[in-house]
């Protein structure tokens, strides 16, 4: 039998599971399933420099890495607010505690209201 390789994104998805633990929702209450499943979102841009590391990443389902990407281009503040905010979770490296959920559900309220406004 074969070694198995993972790639580095599998692996820093990996990684990033044992920090957020989702359940059946990501951090925006979107259902996890084979359709959206968990991505992986490079809190610095590639393009801009960003590395593919645990510290520059955050874990989101498809649909809200779409709809983060697109609050990018309405609001830049509120994208840099919720990248700082996964950055916070990141540095406390274990899961969400009752304030970053807390937290986490003020941020879905206004990313929900940018998107369709």
């Amino acid at each position: 039998m074969g070694k198995i390789y993972q790639n580095k994104n599998q692996l820093l998805l990996q990684e990033l599971i044992k920090i957020y633990q989702p359940d059946e929702l990501d951090w925006l209450s979107y259902q996890i399933t084979k359709k959206n499943i968990l991505t992986l979102h490079h809190i610095i841009k590639e393009s801009d420099g960003g590395l593919l590391i645990v510290d520059n990443a955050a874990l989101l389902t498809k649909n809200s890495h779409r709809g983060l990407h697109m609050c990018e281009s309405r609001d830049l503040i509120l994208y840099q607010e919720i990248n700082d905010f996964f950055r916070e979770i990141i540095s406390i490296g274990k899961p969400l505690d009752d304030y970053l959920l807390k937290e986490s559900k003020e941020y879905r309220k206004v990313l929900i209201k940018t998107l369709y406004k």
